[in-house]
């Protein structure tokens, strides 16, 4: 299991491929492979976030894109997108954004594609090979 702790500020990418436990900051991205990921009630993330299984009892900024399950507990405070097979939101979870199923499947066979092939093709890569565009706007 990695626990972010409280005290700990991470800016630029998490990746991790066993239980996550977010207490701290973390802004940039974050992926958990196969693993759920806990973002607490102390912790505080301003990221695109990847996972298997996402519950977050604190703050997030961003979207989260969750192959099996996205829950939303009643001291969540969540800014941005969510897709996922699942989503969960219990009463007092406050949440600003879109749930939109359809992006899912587009992201996940953008990772099966770099997965196999290391980069996406030219034609949907942004100016002079850069990365493409964001799949998920902006929160």
């Amino acid at each position: 299991m990695t626990r972010i702790g409280p005290s700990f500020v991470i800016c630029g990418e998490l990746e991790s491929q066993e239980p996550t436990i977010i207490e701290g900051r973390v802004d940039g991205l974050v992926h958990v492979k196969n693993a759920p990921l806990t973002i607490t009630q102390r912790g505080a993330v301003k990221a695109d976030v990847r996972g298997t299984r996402v519950l977050v009892e604190g703050q997030l900024q961003g979207s989260i894109n969750a192959s099996e399950r996205i829950e939303l507990t009643q001291t969540a405070q969540v800014e941005g997108w969510l897709s996922a097979d699942s989503v969960v939101m219990f009463e007092g979870a406050r949440f600003t954004g879109g749930i939109d199923m359809n992006r899912r499947s587009l992201a996940a066979k953008i990772d099966q594609y770099r997965a196999v092939h290391g980069a996406l093709p030219a034609s949907v890569q942004g100016p002079q090979g850069s990365p493409a565009p964001r799949l998920y706007p902006k929160a």
